[in-house]
């Protein structure tokens, strides 16, 4: 199962605080999976989980008002009913906070999608008119949640790619769980990343040092094949030496093998003096 399926399964167990809370769900199914038809409306959806949502809440609230269709890919559904298409359409008059929440749960169940975090962070809710999605930039605004909404396809693509965002989104629908994990692969990427990019720096000054090093034996090397190694001044002698010996250590460690230590600067100073008798060879 998909993280977004997992996450609408979550949602298909949240419990209604108000009686119009159902209306506000439906409204969100039906507005943004759905179209209305007359004094009816219709709703397609692949998701057996939303699918049995919509029959337990149409028929704990008004009874058994629906037609019911099934296919090898999606069910459909029919609702045709005028009292109940105006409780659904007309929510809005008696909104709460809640109720405002179950809007939104209802607009992700039907058309809404999240990415699994492990691979980035994105969540949005594909609308067909602009209309719809400038509602819900404004029901996210409210609770301090900027969302962008952008034309693909001839769809009005509301998203969100901040991860603390997505996660109170999940939270205002009613997907703790949801929220909880994307905060845990949040620090555990955030902690892995922290070692890559630790090892990465470590392992780029280890190759940084190792040309280093070659380039010193080289010219050393270089400047003993042509007989003049013992011309050089004693502190270049004994450096130069020193780095036959550690080939693998770093400037500072380098320096610290002398007694008293020689400090980095002083040693890449010598080493540079060597190879620079080297190359005018």
């Amino acid at each position: 199962m998909s993280f977004s399926s997992d996450i609408k399964e979550q949602l298909c167990s949240v419990k209604f605080k108000c009686k119009n809370c159902c209306f506000a769900e439906l409204s969100g199914i039906f507005e943004y999976a759905g179209k209305y038809e007359g004094q009816g409306a219709r709703f397609i959806t692949e998701n057996t989980a939303v699918a049995r949502r919509v029959v337990k809440t149409i028929h704990s609230s008004f009874g058994d008002q629906t037609e019911y269709r099934e296919n090898s890919r999606s069910m459909q559904f029919f609702l045709d009913n005028e009292r109940v298409i105006d409780k659904i359409v007309r929510w809005e008059e008696k909104a709460k906070p809640c109720c405002k929440n179950s809007y939104l749960r209802g607009a992700f169940l039907g058309s809404g999608s999240v990415t699994d975090p492990r691979k980035n962070y994105h969540i949005e809710f594909d609308t067909r008119y602009e209309e719809q999605a400038k509602k819900l930039v404004q029901i996210l605004g409210d609770n301090d949640i900027r969302a962008r909404y952008t034309l693909r396809k001839d769809m009005n693509i509301v998203y969100v790619k901040e991860y603390e965002k997505i996660a109170e989104i999940l939270s205002l629908m009613g997907a703790m769980g949801g929220a909880m994990e994307l905060f845990t692969v949040s620090i555990e990427r955030d902690v892995r990343n922290k070692v890559n990019r630790r090892v990465n720096c470590e392992t780029a000054n280890a190759d940084k040092s190792a040309i280093a090093s070659s380039k010193h034996i080289n010219a050393i090397k270089k400047i003993k094949a042509q007989k003049k190694w013992t011309s050089l001044p004693q502190s270049l002698i004994e450096i130069g030496e020193a780095r036959l010996k550690y080939p693998d250590v770093g400037l500072k460690e380098l320096g610290e093998t002398f007694t008293p230590p020689i400090s980095k600067s002083g040693v890449n100073h010598r080493l540079n003096r060597i190879i620079k008798f080297a190359d005018e060879l």
